[in-house]
């Protein structure tokens, strides 16, 4: 299952700390206590002096398989003492780790579920492009892949549903919040499991043992010395013994759950702050998402670049433009949108210009353009001299090609710099 998950095209940072790695870990957490647990030698007991060979391996099997109990050192061994702190948990490390593992799977796997129910569908549409990329050339693949994802934009943009352009964002945030809650309840479950007081329990065991170095005399989450009680018959009687036994199998179970401790608060923070940065760019900055500058494009301005992303591209649009660029790379992502911004003029036009407002100043749009030429200091030979008149003129360098073909704007600059000057052979004729 892991190594089909290593190779998903539908896979970001997160996803792969959440989905692959991390349950890696476990496995092999799993694999290294099992090893110590069921072929070696993890449980070590004191024994009289009376007990012989078959008798040690005898008392090294039963406290193994049953409950051992904690008690601080300087502490007396009273009945009440033995039924406080039962260590019970770590012959059930192995299944347990294994749970934990799949937990971490299951987001994922249910997110694979839902996603192929979308328009845009992000992990059918990856495979799609890897595939042409390996059949075509790349300027090929990625014409014949923009006009796929055009197709489903526009079906998208047709569709009469609520939520038809954000369906597979909406399934991307609730893979993240099942990340989320999936660590949320592995801290419960590790706080049951060991049975400690709080959810803080990681810190204060790190500081009693590595820097306090007071473990064994105060009540431990993972004790080293345990009490182990058993009767044995002779003759008759049954003579209860207690023997002192040393865990060496605690000593490993204690660093690794330390570490995934704290490993699920990383995870929770990294994930958690990512799914949060990533909203805030997909509601407010979505331009960003993009890895290209769309107004350098030929035919395109900061309107049409607006216009192309909340309209055609949308949220899904978005998302599947990201997964481009962090599995193929800039250069590929660009010329798949080079492909749908050709059929977005081709389908908007050129014949598109905005109504202009001469006043002050001259609005085009949502962009404020003023104009006014101020007289030059160097031209002035006089106090006395009255200044240039003030006008407003139109730069028809700055104005695109597309809207200066236009009839209206054409009649606009002409009405406000004047009509263009004659050609020469008009003039000479007119001399």
């Amino acid at each position: 299952m892991l190594r089909k998950q290593q190779g998903q095209l539908a896979f970001d940072e997160i996803d792969r700390l959440n989905a692959w790695f991390t349950p890696f870990v476990l496995v092999a957490m799993t694999l290294a206590i099992s090893c110590k647990q069921y072929f070696g030698q993890p449980i070590k007991c004191w024994t009289p002096r009376e007990f012989s060979g078959s008798w040690d391996g005898y008392v090294h099997d039963f406290c193994f398989i049953e409950n051992t109990y904690f008690v601080p050192n300087g502490t007396e061994v009273t009945d009440e003492a033995r039924g406080s702190r039962h260590i019970n948990y770590y012959r059930w490390v192995p299944l347990v780790l294994l749970l934990q593992a799949a937990m971490f799977v299951v987001p994922y796997n249910i997110w694979n579920l839902f996603h192929k129910r979308t328009a845009i569908n992000l992990k059918g549409s990856l495979r799609y492009f890897e595939g042409a990329i390996k059949k075509q050339t790349p300027p090929e693949a990625c014409e014949s892949f923009a006009n796929e994802i055009w197709v489903k934009l526009l079906n998208m943009r047709n569709a009469t549903e609520r939520f038809s352009r954000c369906q597979a964002t909406i399934n991307f945030f609730l893979l993240k919040l099942g990340f989320i809650i999936n660590c949320i309840i592995q801290m419960v479950l590790l706080k049951h499991f060991l049975d400690v007081d709080d959810y803080f329990w990681g810190f204060f065991h790190l500081w009693n043992v590595e820097f306090k170095g007071t473990a064994e005399q105060e009540d431990s989450v993972f004790p080293r010395v345990v009490l182990c009680d058993f009767k044995v018959r002779n003759l008759g009687q049954q003579h209860q013994h207690t023997v002192s036994c040393i865990m060496l199998l605690n000593m490993i179970i204690e660093k690794l759950y330390i570490c995934f401790y704290f490993w699920l608060i990383f995870v929770f923070i990294v994930t958690t702050s990512g799914m949060l940065h990533f909203a805030f760019q997909i509601l407010f900055r979505r331009h960003s998402l993009i890895p290209t500058n769309l107004n350098n494009k030929p035919h395109m301005n900061p309107t049409r670049s607006h216009r192309f992303i909340r309209n055609y591209l949308s949220f899904d649009g978005v998302l599947l433009l990201t997964f481009i660029d962090a599995q193929f790379g800039a250069f590929r992502t660009s010329q798949v949108i080079d492909g749908l911004l050709d059929r977005f003029v081709a389908e908007v036009g050129d014949d598109y210009c905005p109504t202009y407002t001469l006043l002050d100043n001259v609005e085009y749009e949502d962009a404020t353009w003023k104009k006014q030429q101020q007289p030059d200091s160097s031209t002035v030979t006089s106090l006395h001299e009255d200044p240039p008149e003030r006008y407003v003129a139109f730069n028809t360098d700055t104005i695109p090609m597309d809207r200066l073909k236009n009839k209206a704007c054409r009649s606009l600059i002409e009405e406000v710099d004047g009509p263009s000057a004659p050609p020469v052979a008009d003039e000479k004729k007119t001399l």
